[in-house]
C-alpha cells in the first residue's frame, strides 16, 4: 500500500513537526533537521488505510494532527480497536525496529497528517549508520517507550534478545574494523560520568605514519592497514575493557578499575607488537615499519569532566606525532 508524500513540507517544516513528539523531543535543532531530511509528510483522509497485515514494518508514523486507531479488522462488526494515537504520538515503531510484518490495519479516525520516518525511499538500516549518534539517541527512546507498552501487558523487552542485539550493532559498530564506534564511547561516558566512584582509564592509539603509507600505497593498503592495527587492538582488550575506534586510524579503549600504570605496560606491549607487524603484502613487497602513540588519561584523577578526559586525551597523539612518534604520554592531572 503506497501512500504518497507532500511536497510541499520544507526540512525544517518536517522538523519542528517532529520536535513535538516525545520520542524526537531530546533531540537538539541540528539533530531534528537530520530527522526530518531522512522523513517525508503524508496527508491522509479519514477512513484510509494507512498500513494492513502482512506489510512489511519500514518506517513509523509521528502523528502531526489528527487520530489513528489500530484495528483487527476493517469489516464493520467484525473486528475490534486495538490502540488509538492522537496527534503527537508515534506508532508502528515495534514492526520497525523488528523488520516484521504488521499484524493489524492502521486506520485514519479522521482527517490526518502524518510524518513518516524514514521517508519512502529511505532505509531505516542507511539513516542509522549515516547518523550513529543521532540514532542511538533515538533507538534508546524507541526502546524505551516499546518496552514500557509491552511491560503494560506482563512481557519484558530484554536488551539481550537477538533484534536488540542486531541493532546496537547497526549503531554502535565500525563496519570496517568491527571495533565499536565513537557513538558507543559517547554512550558509555555519559553512563560512566554518573558514577564517580568507578574509576577507569582512557587509552587513545594513533598510527604515526598512516598517512604516508595511504598516500604511497594507496587507500586498499591503508583499509587493510587499519583492519590489522584493530585486530592487535581488539586482542589487547580482554575481560571487561572495551576495544573502540574512534576516528579516522585513531583507537580508544575503556579500561575499567585500571589505573595509569597498567595503561601504560599496555601501550608499550601493542607499540612493540604494532613495530614487528609485516604489511609487506600491502606496500609492493617494500618492508615498512608500523609505528604508533599512545595518550593515557584517568577518570577522575586527571579529570573529572568525561568529554574533557576525551579532549585531552586525543590531542596527546598529535603532541606524542610532532615530537617523533612511538611514544606514550599522559595527561596532566588539573592542579
Amino acid at each position: 500500500m503506497r501512500l504518497a508524500s507532500s511536497p510541499s513540507h520544507t526540512v525544517a517544516e518536517r522538523a519542528a513537526l517532529l520536535g513535538k513528539a516525545g520520542l524526537f523531543s531530546s533531540l537538539l535543532d541540528a539533530e531534528l533537521e537530520v530527522v526530518g531530511a531522512a522523513s517525508d509528510v503524508i496527508e491522509v483522509s479519514a477512513g484510509q488505510v494507512i498500513f494492513e497485515p502482512e506489510s512489511i514494518g519500514r518506517c513509523l508514523f509521528v502523528i502531526a494532527s489528527g487520530e489513528i486507531v489500530i484495528r483487527s479488522d476493517l469489516e464493520a462488526g467484525s473486528g475490534r480497536d486495538l490502540a488509538r494515537f492522537i496527534s503527537g504520538e508515534c506508532f508502528g515503531e515495534l514492526d520497525l525496529l523488528l523488520g516484521t510484518p504488521r499484524t493489524a490495519w492502521a486506520v485514519a479516525d479522521t482527517n490526518v497528517r502524518l510524518v513518516r520516518f524514514p521517508a519512502r525511499n529511505r532505509e531505516f538500516r542507511d539513516v542509522l549508520q549515516e547518523h550513529p549518534v543521532i540514532s542511538a539517541r533515538i533507538l534508546a527512546k524507541l526502546l524505551a517507550g516499546i518496552a514500557g507498552r509491552i511491560r503494560s501487558t506482563n512481557k519484558l523487552v530484554s536488551n539481550n534478545t537477538p533484534w536488540v542485539r542486531e541493532l546496537r550493532r547497526q549503531v554502535f559498530v565500525d563496519k570496517l574494523t568491527g571495533l565499536y564506534n565513537s557513538a558507543y564511547l559517547k554512550d558509555q561516558l555519559a553512563t560512566i560520568s554518573r558514577t564517580p566512584e568507578k574509576p577507569f582509564t582512557l587509552l587513545m592509539m594513533k598510527p604515526d605514519n598512516f598517512k604516508e603509507i595511504n598516500d604511497t600505497y594507496g587507500h586498499e593498503a591503508g583499509d587493510t592497514t587499519l583492519q590489522r592495527l584493530a585486530n592487535l587492538f581488539a586482542r589487547a582488550m580482554s575481560g571487561d575493557r572495551t576495544a573502540i575506534r574512534y576516528r579516522g586510524n585513531e583507537m580508544a579503549a575503556i579500561l575499567p578499575r585500571e589505573d595509569a600504570a597498567a595503561a601504560h605496560k599496555m601501550a608499550e606491549e601493542l607499540g612493540a607488537q604494532v613495530r614487528s607487524m609485516d604489511i609487506s603484502d600491502c606496500t609492493d613487497g617494500v618492508p615498512v615499519t608500523v609505528t604508533v602513540s599512545f595518550g593515557i588519561g584517568c577518570f577522575p584523577d586527571d579529570r573529572a569532566d568525561t568529554g574533557a578526559l576525551v579532549t585531552d586525551t586525543h590531542a596527546l597523539l598529535f603532541v606524542a606525532r610532532a615530537a617523533g612518534g612511538d611514544r606514550i604520554l599522559r595527561v596532566e592531572a588539573a592542579t
